[in-house]
């Protein structure tokens, strides 16, 4: 089905600042709910735009997981309603019913790429359609934003902040930053990084500083501030309809108490005495996340900028009624995560690499703990199925997780904890199982993608895999089937370049980051790898570019420095021919249909080698200094141009000049090719681009370039989106697209 995660764009005032330059959206249902005093916002501007049925869908290549998930979150008062936020790759819904998440900000495009990084969620406890998000992947990208939702996430208004949000730096494990009163909804608090306590009185639509709230934070790790860490509140302290009197606001102060009360709604604030739990013989402690239970503040503490460096911490309960700090530290390491629901409390360690990371659940408020896996016998209190990511089977060795902040525990029913790692969700529904040792945990990631894709190619030989694919983190797949996760990743070194040959798919090679041996290739379709037996003579470079003839005879790599030449191999690397009239920082691919012919570019000047690789000669040049190329794997020497503003085709067997294939096309930024239509002479041409006031989007042409259709609409714009498209073909109608964050989107005609 087609998402309907539409974007209302909202030119509203934060404080003194107009909030200007919104993302490209869609107008979608009324924003109006039954919320009552301060939703109507006299001041909104909602752009133009639609969902239309472009006849495509659009969803992902299934990977499952892949990047960190810092946050989960459950509704207190609506049953099965969780969110999920990631730390450059949007906001996610559960979906009650088919149990799959869905991204709910697909909406976000290029233009607006920084505000895929989700540092915090919140979740109206009363009027549980409300949702609102902080979004900002990097606090030195420019300003982030607030969006609020009064459908679930369906559309959404965007309100800027006048400062910079972190979600993908150090700290976002931290929080929850942004929370909602649970007693008069129409208050929400958001702790900041560097400019302290904000507070909206009107639904999310204008954004005041709490002038009296004492401090901003002062701890600051390779750039990035942590300032305040968690808003939570006492909701008994208030009736309801009232603003709740009893606030609590964690702050990054190491060497100070750093848990900041008010009992006044907000007007003031004092310190809680003994919040910070360091003594002069112990490292300093920063809170990390703050929960309210049974009268109690719960809280999380480590010494240093999670997820990478913290070694020590602690967890301290704070009884709201008399203001003690009780420590209820189970063991020595470093704590980040925590959810609490009545008397049972979970939290995670981080940072534990050996032997691995643990959660740990309490029944009695923190007195006595369990471990995920058991402290003193090293025994696992688990079994673990990862059947729904096979790939998560990490060299044979299965983890609890590590990067681990989000505990969600089900507030109607709390056997059931979902839990986010570094590459996935993972979640239990016999939590109480963990004191007999009987516990299961399983994959709960399902419809999260939030991979960083370096490289994607679709071979057309019928044998082979529908997709390979390289990517940050979690290094790469071979997909055989697009729409199922696939069974093993490629290796603990990430690629910078991927090339596999087209008409015999079990030939791959890639360009990576590893050390004294930069070039590994696999003859069984990925299934094992080896590095090439030596590297040109004296070359020292790594990463850089590949390309494999269509046959898999030979391949040539480029190392990633400046200045490198390119060589080419016919024998797997055991020796190396220099490329000889192959410029330096050229570009260049493999013919799709002639194993011997190789093609390259290099500031708008054409070359070709006609001897597999080891000669190139200059053909032709052209205007434009810089295009994409990609050559048909059906028909020898064309070759397909995206170059600054328009398409070419160029027929590579010639020394003339590429030709443009249409005016329609006026921004090119990626091109693909792919299995054309029944009764066609060409490969469906896919694009990247913009077509007069058609605006940016994916572009499709069914008749060799002469006319163009947009295949997408503005609720599917995927973040940051790389300018990288490929055609499948062997599917008609089938494209992938790479993005930084949203893993591999995946378009396809409907039937």
């Amino acid at each position: 089905m087609k998402r309907r995660n539409l974007l209302r764009c909202a030119a509203v005032m934060l404080a003194a600042v107009t909030a200007a330059g919104c993302m490209a959206s869609c107008a979608g249902k009324d924003n109006s709910s039954s919320g009552g005093e301060g939703e109507k916002k006299e001041d909104v501007h909602y752009y133009n735009g639609e969902d239309i049925d472009t006849g495509w869908t659009w969803g992902n290549v299934q990977i499952v997981g892949g990047g960190y998930i810092p946050g989960i979150i459950y509704n207190p008062t609506e049953e099965g309603l969780a969110y999920l936020r990631t730390d450059m790759g949007g906001a996610y819904r559960l979906n009650k019913e088919t149990k799959r998440w869905e991204c709910i900000t697909d909406c976000i495009g290029a233009d607006d790429w920084n505000l895929n990084g989700i540092e915090s969620i919140a979740t109206d406890p009363v009027e549980p359609n409300r949702v609102y998000i902080t979004c900002g992947t990097y606090m030195s990208q420019g300003s982030g934003a607030i969006l609020s939702s009064s459908d679930y996430g369906e559309n959404w208004v965007k309100t800027d902040l006048p400062f910079g949000v972190g979600g993908n730096e150090l700290g976002r494990g931290a929080g929850e930053r942004l929370a909602i009163d649970p007693n008069d909804n129409s208050i929400i608090y958001f702790g900041s990084r560097t400019e302290g306590l904000y507070r909206s009185k009107d639904y999310g639509a204008t954004w005041q500083p709490v002038e009296s709230f004492p401090t901003k934070g002062k701890m600051t790790a390779e750039g990035a501030s942590m300032g305040l860490t968690f808003v939570a509140f006492d909701k008994s302290s208030s009736e309801k309809g009232e603003a709740t009197k009893t606030i609590f606001v964690g702050a990054a102060l190491g060497s100070e108490d750093n848990i900041f009360r008010s009992d006044d709604g907000g007007e003031t604030w004092s310190v809680i005495k003994d919040s910070n739990p360091n003594t002069t013989e112990r490292s300093i402690r920063y809170p990390y996340e703050g929960k309210v239970s049974n009268g109690f503040l719960y809280v999380t503490y480590a010494d240093k900028a999670f997820p990478n460096d913290a070694s020590m911490g602690d967890v301290c309960k704070i009884n709201i009624s008399t203001g003690e700090v009780i420590n209820i530290t189970p063991t020595e390491h470093a704590f980040c995560g925590l959810d609490v629901q009545g008397d049972t409390v979970v939290i995670s360690t981080v940072c534990c690499w050996v032997p691995q990371d643990n959660i740990l659940v309490s029944y009695d408020g923190g007195e006595t703990w369990t471990g995920f896996w058991d402290l003193s016998s090293q025994k696992n209190n688990y079994t673990m199925d990862v059947s729904n990511a096979p790939w998560l089977e990490w060299h044979g060795q299965l983890k609890l997780g590590w990067w681990t902040s989000a505990l969600a525990l089900n507030p109607f029913n709390t056997e059931e904890l979902m839990y986010g790692t570094g590459a996935t969700v993972y979640g239990t529904s016999n939590l109480s199982a963990v004191k007999t040792g009987d516990m299961k945990i399983d994959v709960r990631a399902m419809g999260v993608e939030e991979c960083a894709i370096s490289d994607i190619v679709s071979p057309s030989d019928p044998t082979g895999p529908e997709l390979y694919s390289t990517m940050g983190d979690v290094y790469g797949f071979r997909h055989d089937d697009v729409n199922t996760p696939p069974q093993q990743h490629f290796g603990d070194f990430a690629s910078t370049d991927l090339a596999a040959a087209d008409d015999a798919a079990q030939y791959v090679v890639r360009a990576t980051e590893q050390g004294d041996m930069p070039v590994t290739y696999s003859t069984d379709s990925g299934d094992t790898w080896q590095y090439v037996e030596t590297l040109p003579e004296g070359e020292s470079g790594k990463g850089g570019q590949v390309a494999m003839a269509c046959d898999g005879s030979s391949f040539i790599w480029m190392p990633g420095v400046i200045g490198s030449q390119g060589y080419v191999t016919s024998d797997f690397g055991k020796t190396w021919t220099l490329c000889d009239g192959l410029p330096g920082g050229a570009q260049f691919i493999a013919d799709g249909v002639d194993p011997m012919r190789y093609y390259a570019v290099k500031d708008g000047s054409f070359y070709r080698s006609e001897d597999g690789g080891k000669t190139f000669e200059y053909i032709t040049a052209m205007l434009m200094t810089k295009c994409e190329m990609v050559a048909s794997s059906e028909k020898a020497n064309e070759v397909w141009l995206a170059a600054g503003g328009a398409v070419f085709k160029m027929d590579m067997s010639k020394n003339d000049a590429p030709v443009r294939v249409s005016a329609d096309i006026t921004e090119a930024y990626a091109i693909g090719l792919g299995k054309g239509a029944e009764g066609s002479d060409s490969m469906a041409v896919y694009v990247i681009g913009a077509a007069g006031e058609q605006g940016w989007g994916v572009y499709m042409s069914d008749d060799g370039g002469a006319t163009w259709k947009k295949i997408n609409d503005d609720t599917e714009r995927w973040g940051n989106v790389n300018n990288k498209i490929v055609g499948d073909p062997k599917v008609y109608g089938r494209c992938y697209i790479s993005t930084n964050g949203r893993g591999i989107i995946m378009g396809n005609i409907n039937s």
